[in-house]
């Protein structure tokens, strides 16, 4: 269970953590798949040097999209607004609502 303290929510809008920057780098990998097995249905060929660059063009592009969105929101998912008041809970008390959620 619980072994510290947690806020919820946690802290948002203006911060960046790394599970961000690794979201990103994932979303842009699956787009790149698809864009290489879309190139290779529709003209049957490996993808070429051109379609490379377009495929590097579009992770930079999602990476830097994704990281810019996740600036801009705060700790409840909002865009552009100030972060929501942080509750704390102790950890005696977030095992209690996790044993309790768990019995539901």
């Amino acid at each position: 269970m619980a072994q510290d303290a947690a806020t919820i929510p946690p802290r948002g809008l203006g911060q960046l953590q790394i599970s961000d920057f690794l979201k990103s780098l994932l979303l842009a990998a699956l787009t790149n798949i698809l864009l290489g097995l879309y190139t290779i249905i529709q003209s049957g060929n490996f993808p070429t040097h051109a379609d490379w660059i377009i495929m590097l063009k579009s992770t930079i592009a999602i990476v830097i999209s994704y990281l810019l969105k996740n600036l801009g929101t705060n700790n409840t998912g909002q865009l552009l607004k100030k972060d929501q008041p942080v509750v704390t809970v102790s950890a005696k008390e977030l095992d209690k609502v996790i044993d309790k959620a768990s019995e539901v």
